[in-house]
């Protein structure tokens, strides 16, 4: 094997993450690639191994929830695919079987949760799993506890007036 494959290796990974489709692999690539890392060198062999992982969790997710047509998904692929896809399927049977219980779902965001903040400088967007924050300067807006709490530590935010529970009992 020679550093060609790991050429082609990290050009289809670029081109895989350019596209929506699914691209073209020759049959045998992952088998080649596997035995190109059991020859390459110690730091060759990471990055190799790093962009094997990421191609083939690309192509996955891909084929799972952007490529309905799958026509270019190797076997090894396709093989990982239906095994996801028969969890999915038992899980579904086994929620079935079960006797329907009403739940009520529990509020993540209560009103006793929520500080107003005025913000002190600017801060770089941040995600807490579910929204995007953009802070800038001199904004007020409302905001978790949590995520107030730990931004007014860091002098990033400041709060304003009393937060809502103290502000009920006086």
């Amino acid at each position: 094997m020679d550093s060609s494959l790991y050429s082609s290796l990290k050009k289809y990974f670029v081109e895989e993450i350019k596209n929506d489709k699914l691209l073209k692999l020759p049959e045998n690539f992952y088998d080649e690639v596997r035995e190109y890392i059991i020859t390459a060198e110690d730091e060759e062999k990471e990055r190799i191994k790093y962009y094997f992982k990421e191609l083939r969790k690309l192509r996955i997710y891909k084929a799972l929830y952007l490529d309905d047509e799958r026509e270019n998904l190797l076997l090894e692929e396709l093989d990982i695919i239906t095994a996801i896809e028969n969890i999915s399927i038992d899980l579904k049977i086994e929620e079935s079987s079960q006797p329907n219980e009403i739940e009520i779902p529990k509020s993540i965001y209560t009103i006793n949760d929520i500080d107003v903040v005025k913000v002190d400088k600017n801060f770089p967007s941040f995600t807490d799993g579910s929204y995007i924050y953009t802070l800038n300067k001199n904004d007020v807006l409302s905001l978790d506890r949590r995520i107030a709490s730990i931004l007014e530590k860091h002098r990033i935010v400041s709060r304003i007036g009393e937060s809502y529970e103290n502000a009920e009992k006086s």
